[in-house]
Parts: C-alpha cells; structure tokens; sequence
C-alpha cells in the first residue's frame, strides 16, 4: 500500500516537473523573442541614422559646389569635396550592407554578430581616414578662404571655424552612440548563445 503512495507520489511529481520545464521553455522562447525584437529596433535605428548620414552628404555635393563657387574657391578644392562626400556615401552602404534588421529576428546569432563587428571595424577605419582628411581639408579651406579680401575673409574663417566645431561634435556624438548600440547587441547576442564574442 505504501509502496503504490510512493508510486503515486513519484509520477505526480514527474507531471508537475514537466510542466515546470514546460513553462520555463516558453519563458526562455518568450525572453529570446523580446531580446531579438530590442536588437531588431537598435539595427533599424542605425540603419535609419546612416541613411540620413548619406542624405546630408548627398544634399552637400550641390550645396557646397554652389557655395564654394560663389565664394570663388578653386575647382580642385571644391572637387576634392564632392568627391569626399560620394565616398562617404559608398562607404556609409558598404558599412551597412549585408546586415538587415529582419536576421534579428529569424536569423542565425552567430552570423549576424560577425556583421555587427564587421560594421565596427569598418567604421573605425573610416574615423582613422576621415579625421585627418578633415584637419587637411579645414586647412586647405583657411587658405582658399585668405585668398579673398579680408572683410570676407575673416567671415569664411569664422563660419568654417563654427561649422567644422559643430560637425566635429556631431559626428563624436553620433559615432559613440553607434558603437554603444553595437556593443548593447553584440552582448545581448553573447546572452543569448552562450558564444564568446570578440567585441573591440
């Protein structure tokens, strides 16, 4: 009789234990479906910021042959910029080619972490190339700007002064938001996979 209580009590423990386990899977699905949809909306945030990125650079290779014409600059100066900002537009889609939001949600972990640190370095590359290019090209704009008289001068040097400070601190901004939301991601896929990831 005790035996039959003791049966009894064991299979009525192994259903509860099953049911435990299955309620702790679909919690563990449930956390991992939210954790890829936070990550989906941080790729979808930077692609929407590069896009806006290429736009501005975009809108610049006009705007700035027409203004640097009217100011009298030389035509290697203004190609050199134009030329500057369609690199950075091809830079900024190869940047994020290959890594769609949509292989947060669906796709495999351990690929698109490769993508994200991809993306990382490739804009470390670019810092390294931009910063010099523009303390080149700021210099360059002081001279062509001395080249008028001095009243108008002394107005480009200040407007370039200002412009290039604003731009400055807006590109540090915007780079270290993105490498913060990279980083958010890589360690969120990390969480998920159990996967050691370089993270640079």
């Amino acid at each position: 009789m005790e035996k039959d209580i003791n049966i009894e009590e064991f299979e009525m423990m192994k259903k509860q234990l099953e049911v435990l386990k299955d309620k702790l899977d679909k919690e563990t699905i449930i956390n991992e479906q939210l954790m890829r949809k936070t990550m989906k909306d941080k790729v979808s945030k930077l692609h929407k910021d590069a896009i806006i990125i290429a736009c501005v650079a975009l809108f610049g290779i006009p705007y700035c042959t027409w203004v640097f014409s009217f100011m009298h600059m030389s035509t290697l100066f203004i190609g050199v910029t134009d030329v500057f900002f369609v690199i950075a537009i091809i830079y900024t889609y190869i940047t994020h080619k290959g890594l769609k939001s949509n292989d947060l949600l669906n796709g495999n972990l351990v690929d698109v972490s490769y993508k994200i640190t991809k993306m990382r370095h490739l804009g470390s590359l670019w810092l390294r190339f931009s910063i010099p290019f523009m303390v080149i090209w700021f210099a360059w704009f002081i001279f062509e700007a001395l080249k008028q008289n001095v009243e108008e001068a002394r107005g480009l040097v200040y407007g370039g002064v200002v412009g290039g400070i604003i731009g400055a601190i807006i590109s540090t901004i915007n780079y270290r938001k993105k490498r913060k939301k990279t980083q958010e991601i890589l360690l969120q896929i990390k969480e998920l996979t159990g996967k050691e990831l370089s993270i640079q």
